[in-house]
């Protein structure tokens, strides 16, 4: 054999390896790319021509990218510089930071690191953290939105958001010491702070309103096929990133009725199945922006399957009660009845089928199997939480006090797993935190509902319905998990998505007061002006 014989050989062996060794690293990444594009093609075959044309690039983009940095990068620091430059790189433009951050929010497990100096923990940084933080400092960067954050902007939606990050701090680092009351609301800020003020601030008007359920739908049907080939393969397939970067995590895999309970990207399946029902209702509301009625209809099944793959009974219940809200909100009464009577022979069919099918049974937590001691714990956990509760029902127990109190119902994981938000924030903050959190939820579900005639039969109507639907399933879903990660992001997310909306219904309306006040008289300006800053002020 000549000499180039052998260097052609040895070239091409060398080729095979590296491309070998490039498929053992990434077969994972590959998959999930794969899949979550497959379902994203899908999406965008049923959208009308000028929305696919608006997302279809980077959409795809994203899918494909982010599963192959988090599977190439060699280590966790270099992932979370990339998710930092992430969305300002990517959006191109000020009204696309939003719905970028919203979608890429979904895709990456968290990842959560300590930031440390020396041997000082300063705060935890992750994904989710990076995606957040270069998407404000984009949105600072570029001033989107600038005339709503000053005069138009609601006072009453930042406060109700600045006295719960104040309060959650005080709670959760009381006794304590100051360097961990720091490294607290530093976490605050990220987790809570930072989602907040990319909505509220990156969301200008109608379309981007719009645009914004657009992409989070989107996320919700990519996010489904990589939870169906999770349940199909029996396959946590981001459990191993937290190997590939040796981040601490505590992982344990579900399953009911035999079938493995996908918690996909978000890892733990009851929260990812909140975001999910997120994500249908903004589907659902968004007909007008598809191709056909059968189209959306069939999205809305293949999302719904992505709800029904964790197995979470609080994400059905949660569904309906967004869908009920909705119809409520949008005055579509014989649209409510029809579902509510499509609803109820589902409900027959399902309990029909868990009688005749013991597997099906457990899955629903309808069995005497794991579902139904899943429920013991939840019980137990009230029962002695009313107990700890009213030892100090005004303010609450400090996290080292509570832990103490509630050692009984430590579980096997060596956790005390608080699935009752509502619960947990009275134990920590009293009747005084539980009526700032409330207040959270109210205040908003209020403040749209009051606007709903204004909206009706406008194009804000569907993003108004859709937040005020979320924000009711929230306020029910809530009882059924813990208060953390990313259903935490987008409770705060869905806080700042009303703030922009009833900031631009009191922007629109003040407009219009002021064409009805100053008419063709160019001398009426000024007064106009004054009337306008004093409703402000009143409102």
């Amino acid at each position: 054999m000549n000499r180039h014989a052998v260097q052609s050989v040895a070239g091409t062996a060398f080729i095979l390896a590296v491309l070998a060794a490039a498929y053992h690293s990434l077969h994972s990444a590959l998959y999930v790319s794969i899949v979550s594009s497959a379902g994203t093609v899908l999406f965008l075959l049923c959208l009308k021509g000028t929305h696919r044309d608006e997302m279809a690039a980077r959409s795809l983009l994203c899918v494909i990218a982010m599963p192959m940095l988090a599977w190439s990068l060699p280590t966790i620091r270099m992932l979370h510089l990339a998710m930092c430059l992430w969305v300002p790189l990517l959006a191109g433009r000020p009204e696309r930071i939003a719905p970028l951050y919203l979608f890429s929010l979904l895709l990456l497990p968290p990842l959560d690191v300590p930031v440390t100096l020396g041997a000082l923990k300063l705060f935890d940084f992750g994904v989710q953290d990076g995606l957040a933080v270069g998407a404000a400092l984009a949105l600072f960067y570029h001033h989107p939105g600038l005339h709503l954050a000053g005069s138009l902007r609601r006072p009453a939606s930042d406060g109700w958001v600045a006295a719960l990050l104040l309060f959650l701090g005080m709670a959760l680092s009381r006794e304590t010491s100051a360097t961990n009351f720091l490294r607290t609301t530093v976490n605050l800020l990220l987790d809570f702070g930072l989602p907040y003020y990319i909505l509220s601030r990156g969301i200008v008007d109608v379309a981007s309103q719009r645009t914004a359920l657009r992409w989070l739908a989107c996320s919700g049907i990519a996010v489904t096929a990589i939870l169906v080939l999770e349940a199909w393969r029996s396959w946590p397939i981001f459990y191993e990133l937290y190997g590939h970067y040796n981040v601490e995590m505590l992982l344990i895999v579900k399953a009911r009725g035999g079938l493995m309970r996908a918690g996909g990207p978000f890892v733990e399946p009851t929260s990812m199945a909140l975001v999910l029902a997120i994500c249908f209702a903004a589907l659902s509301v968004l007909r007008e922006d598809f191709r056909s009625g059968l189209r959306h209809a069939g999205l809305l099944v293949i999302c719904f399957i992505g709800v029904s793959v964790p197995q979470s009974r609080g994400a059905w219940i949660g569904l309906g009660l967004a869908t009920v809200a909705m119809a409520i909100y949008r005055g579509r009464w014989r649209a409510l009845m029809s579902n509510a009577a499509v609803i109820g022979t589902m409900l027959c069919v399902v309990f029909v089928t868990a009688r005749l099918s013991p597997g099906f049974a457990e899955a629903l937590g309808l069995s005497d199997g794991g579902a139904n001691e899943t429920t013991t714990y939840r019980r137990d956990l009230f029962e002695k939480g009313k107990e700890v509760f009213w030892m100090s029902p005004l303010f609450g127990h400090s996290m080292p006090s509570l832990n103490i109190l509630m050692e009984d119902l430590r579980q096997g994981e060596g956790i005390i797993d608080f699935v009752n938000t509502y619960l947990w924030i009275g134990l920590i903050g009293g009747a005084a935190g539980l009526a700032i959190f409330i207040g959270n939820i109210v205040d908003p579900l209020t403040a749209l509902w009051k606007r709903r005639r204004v909206l009706r039969g406008t194009p804000g109507m569907a993003p108004a319905a859709f937040v005020f639907g979320t924000l009711a399933m929230l306020s029910e879903m809530l009882f059924f998990t813990s208060f953390g990660g990313r259903p935490a992001f987008l409770t705060l997310g869905l806080f700042g998505f009303s703030a922009a909306i009833l900031a631009r219904t009191n922007a629109d309306a003040l407009a219009q007061q002021r064409t009805e006040h100053t008419g063709n008289d160019p001398a009426a300006e000024g007064t106009g002006q004054s009337d306008r800053q004093e409703e402000q002020l009143l409102a």
